[in-house]
C-alpha cells in the first residue's frame, strides 16, 4: 500500500520540473516574461529537492527492517526494475529521435566508460556526459540505494542513524576538502546528499511519532511559504549560476532541502492523522504521482519533437501563452508513455521474478 500524500508530492515535483523545461525550451524561439524571473529555474530546482527528500523517506520507511543477503539482493532488484528499464526505454527513444541529427554532425565517439556509466547510472572515470540530461539525479538516487543495500547486507540494526552519519560525513568531507576535490570525488561528497539525509531523518521520526493535525500544519505551512519564497526570489539556488561557490551549494542543500522536508513532513503526518484524505486520494492526483517518473524522464523528448516542428513550420504564438500549453502536451504524452511503456515493463519484470522485499511495516503504517 502506498502513501497517497507521497504520490501527490511526486506528481507536484514532476510538474515543477516540466514547467521549468517548458520555459527553457521557448527561449530558443522567442523571449518570454517568465524566462526573466527567478522562478523559471527555481521551480525545477525545488522539484528535485522534493524528489531527493521523498527518496530518503520512502527507502527508509519501506526497507529499514530488511536484513541479510537475500533481502539485500531483493531490494537491489526491486530498485533496478523500478528505475532502469523505463530509463533505458527513454534513452533508446532519444537516440532514435536524433539519429538524423547525429548523422549530419560529427560527434566524438562514445567511450566504454561512458557506456558503462550510462548503463549503471553512476559516474565513472572519464567524460561525465550523460545519455539524457535529467539522468544526473538518477545517479544520486542509485548511490543512495547502494548505501542502503550495504546496510541491509551487513544486517545493520540502526540503519537510519548510520545512514545519516554516512551522508552527513560525506558532505562534511566534501566541505573540508573543497579546494582539492576533482572528478568523481565532487559527486560522492556532494552537499545534495544532505537532502537524502533529511528524508531518512523524517522516516525515523515518522516511525516513532504521530502528531495531530495542528502540528502537521505547523510543519506544512512554513515549508510551503519557504519553498514559494525561494522559488520567487531564487535565493540560494545553486543551479542558477554556472559554477557556484561551495558555500552556496551547502546553503542551498540546507535551506531548500529543509523547506522540502517540511512540506513532505506536513503531508505525511496529515495523512497519518487521517486528515486531507480526500485530496490525497483524488484520482487525477494519484495518476500524476504514479506516472511521475515517466513524466520526469519522457517530457524532454516531447519538447524536442515540438521544437523540431517549430523549426520546420515557424513560430506563431506568444511565448508566455505557449509555455503552459507545451507543459500540458508533455505531461499528456508522458502519461501515455507510462501506460504503454513503463507499466508493461514493470509488469513483465514482476512476472519474471517476484522479488519484492517482504512487508515488514507495522499494519498501522502504510508502505509507500
Amino acid at each position: 500500500m502506498k502513501l497517497n500524500s507521497i504520490q501527490m508530492l511526486r506528481g507536484v515535483a514532476a510538474l515543477l520540473v516540466v514547467y521549468t523545461h517548458s520555459v527553457a525550451q521557448m527561449a530558443i524561439f522567442a523571449p518570454s516574461w517568465q524566462l526573466r524571473t527567478p522562478v523559471f529555474i527555481s521551480m525545477a530546482t525545488f522539484g528535485v529537492d522534493l524528489f531527493f527528500v521523498i527518496s530518503g523517506f520512502v527507502i527508509y520507511h519501506s526497507a529499514e527492517r530488511l536484513n541479510g543477503r537475500t533481502p539485500a539482493l531483493s531490494f537491489l532488484w526491486h530498485r533496478f526494475r523500478r528505475i532502469n528499464p523505463a530509463y533505458y526505454a527513454v534513452v533508446l527513444l532519444t537516440v532514435i529521435t536524433w539519429i538524423p541529427s547525429l548523422l549530419r554532425h560529427q560527434r566524438p565517439p562514445v567511450t566504454g566508460w561512458q557506456l558503462l556509466s550510462w548503463t549503471i547510472l553512476l559516474p565513472l572515470p572519464g567524460d561525465p556526459a550523460r545519455a539524457i540530461s535529467q539522468a544526473w539525479t538518477l545517479s544520486f538516487e542509485w548511490f543512495f540505494y547502494l548505501l542502503f543495500f550495504l546496510l541491509i547486507l551487513l544486517r545493520a540494526q540502526r540503519k537510519g542513524w548510520i545512514l545519516c552519519c554516512c551522508l552527513g560525513g560525506l558532505s562534511l568531507l566534501g566541505w573540508l576538502l573543497r579546494s582539492n576535490l576533482t572528478g568523481l570525488a565532487i559527486f560522492y561528497t556532494n552537499p545534495l546528499l544532505l537532502e537524502f539525509l533529511l528524508g531518512v531523518a523524517l522516516g525515523v521520526v515518522y516511525r516513532r511519532w504521530s502528531p495531530g493535525r495542528k502540528i502537521a500544519l505547523c510543519l506544512l505551512v512554513p515549508g510551503l511559504v519557504l519553498g514559494l519564497l525561494f522559488m520567487l526570489t531564487g535565493f540560494g539556488n545553486s543551479q542558477a549560476v554556472l559554477a557556484p561557490p561551495p558555500l552556496l551549494q551547502y546553503l542551498h542543500a540546507i535551506y531548500w532541502g529543509s523547506a522540502a522536508a517540511l512540506v513532505v513532513a506536513g503531508c505525511v503526518f496529515l495523512e497519518k492523522a487521517g486528515k486531507s484524505t480526500r485530496l490525497f486520494r483524488h484520482r487525477a492526483i494519484l495518476l500524476l504521482g504514479d506516472a511521475s517518473y515517466s513524466i520526469y524522464l519522457f517530457h524532454l523528448i516531447v519538447f524536442g519533437w515540438i521544437a523540431a516542428i517549430y523549426l520546420r513550420v515557424g513560430f506563431f504564438l506568444n511565448a508566455d501563452v505557449l509555455i503552459p500549453i507545451h507543459a500540458v502536451i508533455a505531461v499528456a504524452a508522458s502519461l501515455l508513455f507510462y501506460k504503454w511503456v513503463e507499466l508493461p515493463l514493470l509488469n513483465w519484470l514482476r512476472s519474471i521474478r517476484s522479488s519484492d522485499p517482504p512487508r515488514t511495516i507495522p499494519p498501522r503504517s502504510a508502505k509507500p
